[in-house]
């Protein structure tokens, strides 16, 4: 699943994948684990603020990345390749 955002006062698009998210966040020192009732948890202790800043800013405020990330470790979860 992939989400397009226009970046204000752009004519270029990006294009939001939830794996590479992950992968990214991991990549910072982070970690992610979804909680038999389907919530999703984010471990970012060990991450270096400025680091983090950048990988938080692509989900916080965007319910359909949030969502896809979440659908994305439940199928991971269910063996299914991402």
């Amino acid at each position: 699943m992939a989400t397009r955002l226009i970046q204000s006062g752009a004519s270029a698009s990006h294009t939001f994948n939830p794996a590479r998210w992950l992968h990214s966040l991991v990549q910072i020192g982070g970690g992610y684990a979804l909680a038999s009732d389907k919530r999703l948890w984010l471990i970012v202790s060990e991450c270096p603020a400025d680091e983090l800043t950048d990988v938080m800013s692509q989900v916080v405020g965007h319910p359909d990345r949030q969502e896809a990330v979440r659908l994305t470790i439940e199928r991971r979860q269910n063996g299914e390749l991402v």
